[in-house]
């Protein structure tokens, strides 16, 4: 899976803005960061659950994402 590019803004608030990644097969991922710095933005995104406003995420054929939402 790969990313580039990724922007969201909520209203006039900026959330991510250009973010890029890639992860290969096998590799496991967490994200730290401060409290509305985009991490649940990104992992929404990277789960297929948001859609950026722009950019470009690529996965490949039979990909599965799994996203634990911090609220059940």
């Amino acid at each position: 899976m790969s990313a580039q590019g990724l922007r969201r803004t909520y209203g006039q608030r900026e959330v991510l803005k250009g973010a890029k990644l890639s992860i290969e097969a096998g590799e496991r991922v967490g994200l730290v960061g401060r409290n509305g710095s985009g991490k649940t933005t990104l992992s929404r995104i990277l789960a297929g659950t948001e859609p950026p406003d722009e950019g470009e995420l690529v996965t490949r054929n039979g990909l599965t994402v799994g996203y634990l939402a911090q609220e059940p």
